[in-house]
C-alpha cells in the first residue's frame, strides 16, 4: 500500500511538472497569437484590412477617422485619436499623401510602429494627368500640385487588388502563421471582383471617348480603366476649394469647346455647382460614390457594391457608342512615380 501511495504521489508530481512545463512553453505562442490593434488611416484601407482579417481575427482592425469623413484630405485627428496611435504597433495607410494628417500624427506613435503602405510599388498618375490647363502656371514645375501623385488609387477595382496584396503582405509580416489565410482571402477578393472587371472592360469597348469634368481628381484611375477622359476639375488641382467665379467662367468655355459629356462630383462636393453648370450647358451632372465613407459595420462586399453602383450609373449616364477616342493625354511623371502608367489604348 505504501508503494502504491508513493507511486500515485510521484505520478501526480510528474504530471503537474509536465503541465507547468507545457504551459511555460506555450506562453510565447499564445502571446504571439494575442489580438493586436491594427489601425487604419482611411476608410477604403480599413475595408480592405477588415476583409483580410475576417476568419482569422488575429487583429482588432480599427478605423482612425470617422466613417463619415469621406476623403481624409483635411481630416484633423482629435486628442483621443492621437492617444490611440500611441497604443498601436501597426498602421495601414493608403499613402501618396491621401492621409496628410499622418505627417504630424505619427510623431506620437511608438518609434517601432509598423506602417503598411497600401500604395507601395503601384505606379501612379500625376494629379494633373490629362487636364486642360485653364489656370496657367501656378507654381514652379518641380513644385506644381499638378505633378504630385494622385492618391485616389482605391477607386480602381484593378488597383484595389494590388492594394490588398500590399496589406496582406504587411499583415503576414506581423502574423507569419496566417500567411495561407491572407493569401486565400486575397484570392477570394480578386474572384469577387471578376464580373465587375469584365463589365468595366465592356464599358470601355462600347462607351469610350466621353470627356468629363470632375469635382477633384477622385476618379482618374477609374476613368482610365473605363476609357473616359477627365479634362478638368471644379476645384484647382491639389485642392478641394470651391471654384471662383473666374474659374467657373473658364470651365464654361472648356465645356463648350471640348464638348464635355458630363460633370461628376464626389459626395463631399457642393451639388449646387454641378447643377448650375448642368442646367446652363445642358449636360448631365451626377454624384459618384467614392467608397471613402460608410458605417462601422458594412457588409463584407460593401466595396464591390459601391463600385457596381458606380459602373451602373455610368452605363445609364452615357449612351453606347463606338466613337473615335479623344487624343490620349501625355503621362507626366510624379515625384513618387518615375514611370507613370501610360494612357489607355482606346482603339
Amino acid at each position: 500500500m505504501f508503494r502504491l501511495k508513493k507511486y500515485f504521489k510521484t505520478s501526480l508530481i510528474t504530471f503537474r511538472n509536465l503541465f507547468v512545463a507545457i504551459l511555460i512553453i506555450s506562453l510565447p505562442c499564445q502571446a504571439a497569437l494575442a489580438a493586436e490593434t491594427l489601425v487604419c488611416a482611411s476608410y477604403p484601407v480599413w475595408l480592405f484590412a477588415r476583409y483580410l482579417n475576417e476568419g482569422r481575427d488575429l487583429f482588432e482592425v480599427e478605423l482612425l477617422t470617422n466613417p463619415a469623413t469621406g476623403c481624409p484630405h483635411e481630416f484633423s485627428p482629435t486628442p483621443k485619436d492621437l492617444n490611440r496611435l500611441t497604443k498601436t504597433k501597426a498602421l495601414v495607410k493608403n499613402g501618396l499623401g491621401l492621409e496628410s494628417y499622418l505627417d504630424l500624427a505619427l510623431k506620437v506613435a511608438p518609434p517601432d510602429i509598423t506602417v503598411i503602405d497600401a500604395s507601395a510599388g503601384i505606379p501612379t498618375l500625376a494629379a494633373g494627368w490629362g487636364r486642360v490647363d485653364i489656370d496657367g502656371p501656378q507654381a514652379p514645375a518641380d513644385r506644381s500640385p499638378a505633378m504630385a501623385p494622385n492618391p485616389h488609387i482605391f477607386l480602381s477595382p484593378k488597383l484595389s487588388i494590388a492594394m490588398m496584396a500590399n496589406i496582406a503582405e504587411g499583415m503576414t509580416r506581423l502574423d507569419p502563421g496566417g500567411a495561407d489565410h491572407y493569401a486565400s482571402r486575397l484570392a477570394a477578393w480578386e474572384f469577387s471582383l471578376a464580373s465587375l472587371l469584365d463589365d468595366i472592360e465592356r464599358f470601355r469597348a462600347t462607351h469610350r471617348g466621353f470627356k468629363l469634368v470632375t469635382s477633384h481628381g477622385f476618379m482618374d484611375y477609374l476613368a482610365r480603366d473605363m476609357g473616359l477622359a477627365v479634362l478638368a476639375d471644379l476645384s484647382p488641382i491639389g485642392t478641394e476649394a470651391p471654384p471662383s467665379a473666374q474659374r467657373l467662367a473658364r470651365l464654361g468655355r472648356l465645356i463648350g469647346e471640348e464638348r464635355i459629356s458630363a460633370i461628376l462630383l464626389d459626395p463631399e462636393a457642393d451639388p449646387a455647382v454641378g447643377r448650375s453648370l448642368s442646367q446652363e450647358y445642358k449636360i448631365p451632372s451626377a454624384i459618384l460614390d467614392t467608397a471613402t465613407s460608410g458605417t462601422y459595420d458594412p457588409p463584407e462586399d460593401y466595396y464591390a457594391q459601391i463600385l457596381r453602383e458606380d459602373v451602373d450609373l455610368l452605363n445609364r449616364l452615357f449612351p453606347a457608342n463606338v466613337q473615335p477616342p479623344p487624343p490620349a493625354p501625355k503621362p507626366e511623371a510624379a515625384p513618387h512615380n518615375p514611370k507613370p502608367i501610360e494612357p489607355p489604348t482606346l482603339d
